[in-house]
C-alpha cells in the first residue's frame, strides 16, 4: 500500500498535495480499526529458556535480537550495555522492599554494567523492575534456574544474532558476496527472502502491488525504519481507490513513499493486493523489521 498518490489509471497526483496528504492526522475512525503502537517485544531484555530444546536466550532490549548464552558470565559481558552507576542504582535492588509505579519506570532493562566495575553484571528484569547482581558463573547458573520458560513459537519474531548452531534455513546465494544482509522480493512468487552472509535466513509470502498499482522492480535499499506510518490517500471525492488505513506499525521504506509494512486488513499473502507497497503478516514483519538494518539492499524482481 503506497502512502502517496502516483500516476494511476491516467491520473497524475500533484506534488503539492502529495506532501499535504503525507501529514494528514489520523481520523478517530481510522484509529479505532488500526493496531497502532510499536513494541520491542514481550521478552526484550529478558533471559529465557526455550522449552523442548532447553536453549537459553538473551533478548537484547535495543535491537530485539536474541543471543544464545550458556552459564558463562563472560558471554554476558560481551553483550551487556555500559551504563553509569547512577542509572543502575536508580533501579531498586531485588532485596529492596520498593516498587516503582509503571508510569515512573525508566526505559532501562536487560544486561548492564558500570564501566568502573566491569566484572559485575546486573540484570534488570523488565516485569519486576528490579536489579540482580551476577558476579560469578555459579551466580548465573542459579539465576537461570528461574528464567522465563517460553515456547519456540514465542521466539520466532526475534531474529537470531548469535547461536551455537547453524540457523540458516536455506541454501547459499552465490550472488550475495558483497553485503552481509539483503532482501530479495520476487514479484512472480510473491515471496520475500532475507539473506545474511549469502545464506537464506528467512522466507515468507507477501502481497506486492496489484496489476493496476504495480510494485516497480529495481534495486533499492532500506532508507528508513519507521515504527509507525499513517497510510491515507485520496484520488478524488468518492473514488473507490481512496484509502485511510490509520497508523500502521513496522515499516521499512525502500524507496520514497513505498514501504515493506504490516497489513492488518487482509490475510491474502501470496496474492497481489497493495497500491505498490509490500504487505506482510504481523509475525513476519516483526521479524524482518528487527532484522533489517538501515541501508541494506532491497532487490525487487
Amino acid at each position: 500500500m503506497a502512502r502517496v498518490g502516483e500516476k494511476r489509471g491516467g491520473k497524475l497526483a500533484i506534488l503539492f498535495w502529495m506532501s499535504v496528504f503525507l501529514i494528514l492526522p489520523t481520523t478517530a475512525d481510522a484509529a479505532t480499526r488500526s493496531p497502532v503502537g510499536f513494541s520491542a517485544g514481550d521478552y526484550a531484555g529478558d533471559l529465557v529458556i526455550e522449552k523442548v530444546e532447553n536453549r537459553i536466550w538473551y533478548i537484547d532490549p535495543l535491537t530485539s535480537r536474541r543471543y544464545q548464552v550458556g552459564t558463562s558470565l563472560d558471554q554476558l559481558k560481551a553483550i551487556a550495555q555500559p551504563m553509569s552507576w547512577a542509572a543502575i542504582s536508580s533501579i531498586p535492588d531485588e532485596n529492596d522492599n520498593v516498587t516503582i509505579p509503571l508510569k515512573k519506570r525508566k526505559t532501562i532493562s536487560g544486561l548492564v554494567y558500570d564501566p568502573n566495575a566491569p566484572d559485575l553484571i546486573w540484570h534488570i528484569r523488565k516485569r519486576a523492575y528490579k536489579r540482580h547482581a551476577l558476579r560469578t558463573d555459579q551466580d548465573l547458573a542459579e539465576y537461570l534456574k528461574n528464567a522465563i520458560q517460553v515456547t519456540p513459537a514465542s521466539l520466532v519474531e526475534y531474529p537470531i544474532a548469535r547461536a551455537d548452531f547453524d540457523y540458516a534455513i536455506g541454501p547459499v546465494d552465490p550472488t550475495a558476496t558483497t553485503t552481509a544482509k539483503y532482501i530479495y522480493i520476487s514479484l512472480k512468487e510473491q515471496r520475500l527472502r532475507a539473506y545474511e552472509n549469502g545464506r537464506l535466513v528467512k522466507t515468507f509470502l507477501v502481497s506486492t502491488g496489484s496489476y493496476r498499482f504495480p510494485t516497480p522492480p529495481g534495486n533499492y535499499s532500506v532508507l528508513e525504519k519507521d515504527p509507525v506510518v499513517n497510510y491515507q490517500w485520496s484520488y478524488g471525492k468518492g473514488n473507490p481507490d481512496n484509502y485511510d488505513l490509520g497508523n500502521v506499525p513496522y515499516n521499512l521504506m525502500f524507496r520514497p513513499h513505498m514501504y515493506i509494512h504490516y497489513a492488518y486488513w487482509h490475510n491474502n499473502f501470496g496474492r497481489r493486493m497493495s497500491h505498490g507497497c509490500i504487505n506482510v503478516s504481523l509475525p513476519n514483519i516483526k521479524w524482518v523489521y528487527r532484522w533489517a538494518d538501515q541501508g541494506i539492499p532491497v532487490k525487487v524482481q
